[in-house]
């Protein structure tokens, strides 16, 4: 089974769905966790998870790979309303951050025998684009031994009407020192059964008290999606 390692930055900590920060030039920048669309500098825009379309005026985050589809967190500001009707905003953009994304593991015997359930603190969870975003933390002294999991298991579907997702850390038994914080984006495609619809999830890990946390989402997509943002 292939593992995940994660992507540690001090950006991400700090960045959940949104959050917002003044420069020293009194500009009012913010985060967004995004979908890019188009591969050139001078075209391409942002998809963000709230349903907005950001088009770079200024784009410093020089030496920036742009491919499309990546999933990104973006840190910007606002230059204007878009006059075009596919755009919303013309930003200026300060920094890109790839976000990991990750396949949300089926499970079977030897996937249960090496998942590790050791605590991990959840910071947030959203949803937006397809994916399931976990924002999450914990304590440990060397980050290269830490691998986390998002697992559906047949075996584990307790609640009715929805579907059981449990988020797994493996410390592999290293010591508790430091703080370290990531976050991955999960597409939820693989669950989706009809053109249109929405899906109750309930998100399960174990806290640092070890007690369970656990979370209801309601994810919908497709004409069903559209009708609400509309």
């Amino acid at each position: 089974m292939k593992r995940m390692l994660f992507l540690f930055s001090a950006l991400l900590a700090l960045a959940a769905a949104s959050c917002s920060v003044n420069d020293d030039e009194g500009e009012y920048y913010q985060y967004r966790l995004g979908i890019i669309e188009g591969s050139s500098t001078a075209t391409f825009t942002i998809l963000t998870d709230d349903g907005y379309r950001l088009k770079p005026t200024e784009f410093l985050a020089s030496g920036y790979d742009i491919v499309d589809g990546k999933r990104v967190l973006v840190q910007f500001a606002i230059v204007s309303e878009a006059e075009s009707a596919e755009i919303d905003y013309e930003v200026k953009v300060a920094l890109i951050e790839n976000v990991p994304v990750k396949t949300i593991i089926t499970a079977n015997e030897e996937v249960r025998d090496s998942l590790g359930n050791d605590p991990v603190s959840i910071s947030a969870l959203t949803l937006g684009n397809g994916y399931l975003n976990v924002q999450f933390s914990f304590y440990g002294q060397k980050a290269e031994k830490h691998y986390l999991y998002m697992v559906y298991d047949e075996e584990k579907q307790e609640k009715e009407g929805f579907i059981t997702l449990d988020f797994h850390h493996n410390a592999h038994d290293d010591i508790k020192s430091s703080p370290y914080s990531g976050l991955f984006s999960f597409p939820l495609e693989q669950f989706e059964e009809e053109e249109s619809g929405t899906i109750k999830f309930l998100f399960r890990s174990r806290k640092e008290d070890n007690s369970t946390f656990t979370h209801e989402l309601e994810y919908k997509y497709g004409e069903v999606a559209e009708e609400e943002e509309n």
